[in-house]
């Protein structure tokens, strides 16, 4: 028999224990989890609320079966188990589902949900997730891509006939004046009366509002609004602007002052292979369009120099010099889902695109990477200030890179260092020794070509994203290209979710205008710190691309040497 203190404890175990199993069992839906289901843009991005009628997913847990169970039409409120629920305005309303998996869940946000603050619960095998919050807007537009991440090559159609429309890809590109088909979702709304939950006919949604850039070019859209196939589906039919070509032309769509996601379309004058002066030759672009591979290897050297907003030490730049090496294998599946085809994340001449995330870096990676192909231990670099070696990146095969030093800020702080940095005016020279199981032993050299000078560099010190901006620039290597970078952060936090632009030029143009469809799709930057004597986050930079180098080396098909340069200085995006 038990005593009246260990029943006590028994019975608050079993309760305590109870209550563990419950929350274990509850839904969980993550914070900053739902989000447009083409262009994934974070919550906190201008383009990442929900519109009424569109598709949106929810990332978290427990929230359905462990098996993904996908929905027919008419769409259900319950699928498996599994119902949403938002409440907005005070109306409460259950979700029509389109898929559930324990990680995630896909529904249409309902057309008459009121627009504003709401909230959203998840329930599943008799439990029901904490609210989470979220913005119910008009409309906010998110294009899907092949890589069904939001980036790189858009799922998008060239329109042949009624009955061909081929999918939009670098081995069969669009011709200028040729209608394409764009598939996305957040219109908006369908009309009062017409059901969320089955395929909607063909009607146009928000059209007068509707731009669509391709490249810097205003295209003209012949229709825009639900596409008749599938609930919460939209389509933009658009005509690809002439005086745009290329393999990764930017694509963006504008309602009011919100941008979507960017993806991107390959442009050629005849249609077919596209042509890009910073991406493959044609020849291997048909090797690919015949089912082949195509084996590569780029090594570059590149300097950023950073300006300090306050010098430090009496320094007003720190110069960050750097090598790097990939060697990698090509298919055609990985050139039509990755983000970028050109060398240094560049998109097609006269054009910008636009990154948006956690990247770690100064500059966002390419999420997708082809097959590594192993160039041995090491790369070995050697040029007017010595030796220098480019080391195998941990866990990635064919990644080689390397910090050749951080001139300026080292020497008078540390004793030691080098003002001018190691990229000096000379010659460089590349060898992997004996090489590697893929790539066999090379040596090539490379010279460095003359920077450019940004001249409105010191004129530039606030960048109003509704206006523009107008970049220009004065010598560099005339055959070469220019690339203009800008980065906002959504606050100060170092971990912050973060907007980039990359534009490229040609060096000879001497003048570039970075149009509000891009300086809109990245955040406003935040104020500084109170108390703080720093500037607001946010940078602009300006620099270099030469033109590549081709050397040769057993294991690959086409090799590349070429170099960046670009100065970066702090500047607030309002």
């Amino acid at each position: 028999m038990y005593h009246e203190p260990m029943q006590r404890v028994l019975s608050c175990a079993a309760l305590a224990l109870g209550l563990s199993l419950a929350l274990e069992a509850q839904p969980l839906v993550d914070e900053g989890g739902i989000l447009n289901a083409a262009s994934y843009l974070s919550p906190r991005l201008p383009g990442g609320a929900i519109a009424q009628g569109s598709i949106f997913v929810i990332f978290g847990d427990r929230m359905g079966p462990a098996t993904l169970a996908a929905a027919g039409f008419p769409l259900p409120n319950t699928l498996a188990g599994t119902s949403v629920r938002v409440t907005s305005g005070g109306q409460s309303l259950d979700c029509p589902l389109v898929y559930t998996v324990a990680s995630q869940v896909a529904a249409i946000l309902p057309s008459n949900t009121p627009v504003g603050s709401a909230t959203l619960t998840v329930s599943f095998g008799g439990q029901t997730s904490a609210a989470r919050s979220f913005r119910v807007v008009a409309s906010a537009f998110g294009t899907f891509s092949l890589n069904l991440g939001g980036t790189g090559p858009g799922v998008i159609t060239n329109f042949e006939s009624a009955t061909s429309h081929p999918l939009n890809t670098a081995l069969q590109s669009a011709r200028p004046g040729q209608t394409l088909i764009l598939y996305g979702t957040g219109l908006g709304a369908l009309p009062a009366g017409t059901p969320d939950n089955g395929a909607a006919p063909a009607v146009q949604i928000n059209a007068a509002n509707v731009e669509l850039y391709v490249g810097s070019r205003r295209a003209n859209v012949a229709y825009a609004g639900r596409a008749p196939t599938f609930a919460g589906l939209d389509q933009i039919n658009f005509v690809v602007p002439g005086g745009v070509e290329g393999c990764s032309v930017p694509v963006a769509v504008k309602i009011g002052d919100i941008i979507s996601n960017y993806v991107s379309i390959a442009v050629a004058a005849a249609g077919g292979v596209c042509s890009d002066p910073l991406s493959l030759p044609s020849s291997l672009l048909d090797r690919l369009n015949s089912g082949g591979s195509v084996r590569l290897g780029n090594m570059s050297l590149s300097r950023v120099e950073l300006e300090n907003s306050v010098p430090v030490a009496g320094i007003q730049a720190l110069k960050i010099d750097s090598g790097n090496a990939d060697f990698s294998e090509l298919t055609p599946a990985a050139l039509n889902s990755g983000a970028q085809l050109g060398l240094a994340g560049s998109s097609s001449m006269g054009t910008c695109y636009v990154f948006v995330g956690n990247p770690s870096g100064l500059f966002p990676a390419d999420p997708i990477r082809p097959r590594g192909l192993d160039a041995g231990t090491a790369i070995n670099l050697n040029g007017p200030k010595g030796a220098r070696t480019l080391r195998r990146a941990p866990g990635v095969t064919g990644s080689y890179n390397e910090t050749l030093t951080t001139g300026d800020l080292l020497g008078p702080i540390l004793g030691g260092g080098d003002p001018d940095g190691y990229l000096v005016a000379g010659n460089y020279t590349f060898n992997n020794g004996t090489g590697g199981t893929d790539v066999r032993g090379f040596n090539t050299s490379y010279t460095l070509p003359p920077n450019l000078n940004w001249t409105n560099r010191a004129a530039t010190t606030t960048v109003n994203r509704a206006n523009g901006l107008t970049v220009n620039w004065t010598g560099g290597d005339p055959n070469g290209y220019v690339q203009i970078y800008g980065f906002s952060p959504v606050d100060n936090n170092d971990n912050s979710v973060r907007g980039y632009f990359v534009c490229t030029e040609r060096t000879s143009v001497g003048t570039f205008t970075v149009p509000p469809a891009v300086l809109l799709a990245i955040p406003p930057s935040p104020p500084a710190p109170t108390g703080s004597s720093l500037p607001p986050r946010g940078s602009l930079g300006v620099g270099s691309i030469s033109p590549t180098r081709e050397f040769s080396a057993p294991g690959i098909d086409y090799g590349t040497l070429s170099s960046t340069s670009m100065v970066i200085k702090p500047v607030p995006y309002q």
